[in-house]
């Protein structure tokens, strides 16, 4: 029999059950066996049994619960860190055999707000690369550990979201940048006189309560941190809606002001009964980033559909 190099590794893993390592990434993305037996369609006593087999394998305790959380020990970083490239790429080659016309679905997940911008996009190169392709658009103002599940089990081909997101399985690009606008309702009893005279000072922006679309992403702090260094005070928030589009009916019926994209005043600047405010102020800009699986890339009809998208949006 013809040697292969896989001989000596199939009597490495010989008596252990591969299928213990989704269950330990599942617990490692999620901190919890609830969630992962959720996510992997399994009772929380079989991840509960998973584990126990694999402490007794590598002699470690793996998890320890720290409140409601379980907190991985240093070693099962250490494998999760060595385990998670190949683990994706072994993922992504086994869905293509699963299922070798994966080209014709295609999902994508993003906020609301960015799909109005992105789905037409993807539309347009679908059509031009794949007429039959299916396209599915799943929405979420995602954390760090949703687009980590998302991406890890493939319920998303590309997430699209405000903020960056490291790993080194993934491939995150900055895809393009607008400008942030300052807007009121057009009826505001202060800041509508002096919008009419001209541009409005910081101080009267500084005394006023604001609404914030809530996304607790590093890009969000990031550029919250910047508008109210440049107001020298902790912004006054009123109102927290769940979404940019929800940010209009909110400022239209209340005192509130609210920093926003500039595209998305555009687009519902007709709609609701607000307006930019001119002020000195210069805001930092929103960023929209691109993520997926490195291995993705194999498929070839979704490596052209990435370089499609980028030769589509200037380099940010």
């Amino acid at each position: 029999m013809k040697k292969n190099h896989l001989t000596e590794r199939f009597h490495t893993v010989r008596g252990f059950d591969l299928n213990l390592l989704t269950m330990f990434e599942a617990v490692f993305i999620h901190g919890s066996v609830t969630k992962a037996a959720d996510i992997l369609g399994i009772t929380p006593s079989a991840v509960s049994q998973a584990l126990g087999r694999l402490r007794d394998h590598f002699y470690d305790p793996l998890f320890v619960r720290q409140g409601k959380i379980l907190i991985p020990t240093t070693t099962a970083i250490s494998i999760h860190d060595k385990m998670a490239a190949p683990y994706d790429n072994l993922l992504s080659h086994f869905q293509e055999i699963e299922k070798p016309l994966a080209n014709r679905n295609l999902v994508i997940n993003s906020p609301q707000y960015i799909s109005i911008s992105i789905l037409p996009v993807l539309i347009k190169i679908t059509e031009a690369m794949s007429p039959g392709c299916k396209l599915t658009q799943t929405i979420g103002e995602n954390s760090h550990e949703m687009i980590e599940e998302l991406l890890t089990y493939r319920k998303a081909d590309i997430v699209f979201d405000f903020s960056p997101h490291h790993h080194i399985s993934r491939n995150s690009q900055l895809l393009y940048e607008e400008d942030l606008v300052l807007i009121c309702a057009k009826t505001h009893p202060r800041i509508h006189e002096q919008v009419a005279g001209g541009t409005v000072s910081i101080d009267a922006i500084s005394n006023e309560h604001f609404t914030l679309a809530s996304n607790e992403t590093q890009e969000r702090i990031i550029i919250t941190e910047k508008i109210e260094k440049i107001l020298g005070i902790t912004r006054k928030i009123r109102y927290v809606v769940g979404s940019v589009t929800a940010v209009f009916p909110v400022v239209e019926a209340s005192e509130t002001l609210a920093v926003i994209p500039h595209a998305a005043y555009e687009q519902y600047k007709n709609t609701y009964n607000v307006r930019i405010i001119n002020t000195d102020m210069v805001l930092p800009k929103a960023s929209f980033y691109m993520i997926y699986n490195k291995s993705s890339l194999i498929n070839k009809f979704f490596a052209s559909l990435i370089s499609n998208i980028e030769n589509i949006y200037p380099k940010a």
